[in-house]
């Protein structure tokens, strides 16, 4: 389906052929549209006075918002400037669409009932709820007013393309690219069909924090929008709640909140931990504790908060708890633990010290150090109080039949690998985890904490006499294994600067700032931090870190922050090594 982009004349740019039938040209509610459109006529006069300098001298005079600017200029550079232009938009395949709708059918899902609030008090205000997936295509639409034919008109219909690079400045794909909520009105749209128009938009992100979508209210140049971004917040709040909850049905989650008498509203904290690693946030979450998106999938339960992992799964019985944060924050939290695994059968009598009047129930999943506490052969296993700056060396504790087993009860802890006086992290390791150290390994400790050395003919037997043990303890060294072969991979294939670069590159794109001197990232990661990250040696990172401020392509002007003069260039650079 083809819809053709030209302008329409008349006194108010209606498409109605009789006014009465237009919501703003009704008697009934002809003051308020006429007050608004000489509030709006004395914007857009503004805007329009300053949009033909910039189209005729390339530079916009100060004050006018830089997402905006930004946007002209990439809509400019897309061919959107000249006010004569005609062009033909283009609708998505009913295959494709259905194809759209099926890979965002989980957004799609969480947003229906938000829409349908918005659209129910849109219905009297001439506007439509849009809902669109990261790239501005239209996936769902709600609103019945008399707008919905200009909605028409214009193409906010499911299918068609809202990208600045299809339609020019507008609410949806300039938000898309933002990732901040904006209202763009009249002639701030740089394309002239789109100038009739007011339009409200707000990112939707999902719990890793990329870009799920875009929810939009586009209504008449007359409704005044004053109110609308807060609804639309809002709501974007509830989606990505839904979205989060869909994520992770079978996760520990956390759910907090700073203030007790708001405790258990729409602007909680949202957590989930795959163990007690953190594999998803939303955005109340990161403000209340003060971190950005990369620590998701980074970062241990005992990294965030000094309430022990343990402890915190106990007080889940209790409801409503008290949380403290690292750096000394209180929180009023619940948590929700992950759903129940079905009950293992072993032969040993670790089995009937554990089953009584509610053997029929199912097991709470446990931990690798939670089983070995209850073993007979406790009392033959070494453990260890470990103090930060410690080093434990896999050469060291290796017997006759290999290496030793290495079970983490509490604290924080560093794998790595030395070479010549280069170290290499491997993982960061917490509470549960358990990795076999080999002889070229060393764990630092990072935080007091006990640690469980096993032997590998002991740990052999235990599997065989603990099935349970080995149940628990077997997927963890399994998984980190996983991350380690994933990290050679990428060190066979890909450069130190290359994988610094497509960090930092990253880091731009989910928290970066755009000013004057260029894409500033506050809080980036330290040299250790980027280092782990990638999976390279210190050494090396520093060095290439050394290299590109040396070169001007990055600045550090404190160690938590990052300038990129021209962020387009080292985007350049990873496109020609890849």
């Amino acid at each position: 389906m083809n819809l053709p982009i030209r302008n329409y004349g008349g006194e108010c740019g209606s498409p109605f052929e009789d006014a009465t039938e237009c919501g703003p040209c009704h008697p009934r509610f002809r003051p308020h549209h006429q007050a608004a459109s000489r509030r709006h006529g004395a914007h857009d006069g503004q805007i329009l006075a300053v949009r033909s300098h910039f189209l005729t001298t390339g530079a916009v005079p100060e004050g006018v918002p830089s997402p905006l600017v930004r946007s002209w200029q990439r809509s400019s550079q897309f061919g959107f400037a000249s006010p004569t232009l005609n062009k033909q938009r283009d609708r998505l395949a009913e295959s494709g669409i259905k194809s759209l709708k099926e890979r965002n059918n989980d957004l799609i899902m969480s947003a229906l009932d938000e829409m349908a609030s918005l659209g129910e008090e849109l219905s009297a205000q001439w506007g439509v709820v849009i809902l669109t997936d990261p790239s501005g295509i239209v996936l769902a639409r709600q609103g019945n007013g008399s707008f919905s034919l200009e909605a028409d008109r214009l193409g906010l219909n499911e299918g068609f393309d809202w990208s600045e690079e299809a339609i020019g400045t507008n609410a949806i794909g300039t938000v898309a690219l933002e990732r901040t909520a904006l209202t763009i009105t009249g002639a701030e749209h740089l394309f002239c069909l789109n100038t009739s128009i007011s339009c409200s938009a707000v990112p939707i992100l999902d719990p890793s924090g990329a870009l799920a979508g875009v929810l939009d209210v586009s209504t008449s140049l007359s409704v005044p929008h004053d109110y609308l971004p807060l609804l639309l917040r809002r709501s974007a709040l509830e989606i990505e709640r839904r979205l989060f909850e869909q994520r992770f049905p079978r996760h520990l989650k956390l759910r907090f909140h700073s203030s007790e008498h708001l405790f258990g509203g729409i602007r909680d904290g949202l957590l989930a931990f795959d163990d007690d690693r953190l594999v998803g946030a939303n955005r109340a979450a990161l403000e209340l504790i003060g971190h950005d998106w990369p620590m998701v999938g980074m970062v241990r339960f005992e990294e965030l908060f000094t309430t022990g992992y343990d402890t915190v799964e106990r007080m889940a019985l209790s409801g409503k708890s008290n949380l403290r944060s690292t750096d000394g924050r209180e929180f009023f939290a619940s948590l929700q633990l992950p759903a129940k695994s079905a009950p293992l059968t072993h032969s040993s009598s670790f089995a009937s010290s554990n089953r009584g009047a509610d053997a029929d129930e199912p097991e709470q999943e446990t931990r690798p150090h939670l089983i070995i506490s209850k073993m007979q052969e406790r009392g033959t296993l070494r453990f260890r109080k470990m103090k930060a700056g410690q080093l434990l060396y896999g050469a060291n504790l290796v017997d006759a039949c290999g290496e030793a087993i290495l079970v983490f009860a509490s604290g924080r802890y560093r794998c790595f690998a030395s070479h010549e006086g280069r170290e290499l992290t491997l993982f960061r390791l917490a509470i549960g985890d358990a990795i076999p150290l080999g002889a070229d390994l060393a764990v630092e400790v990072c935080a007091d904490g006990d640690v469980i050395v096993i032997p590998r003919t002991l740990f052999q037997k235990l599997l065989r006499k603990y099935p349970e043990f080995g149940s628990c303890v077997m997927p963890v060294i399994e998984r980190l294994l996983g991350q380690s072969l994933a990290m050679v991979g990428d060190m066979a294939f890909r450069s130190v600067r290359h994988r610094v670069i497509r960090h930092i590159c990253t880091l731009a794109d989910h928290e970066g700032c755009e000013t004057q001197t260029g894409t500033v990232i506050e809080g980036a990661p330290s040299g250790e931090e980027l280092a782990t990250a990638i999976g390279a040696a210190r050494q090396s990172v520093s060095t290439v870190l050394a290299e590109l401020i040396r070169c001007g392509e990055v600045y550090r002007p404190s160690p938590r922050t990052l300038i990129i003069p021209n962020i387009d260039r080292l985007r350049v650079e990873l496109e020609s090594s890849a």
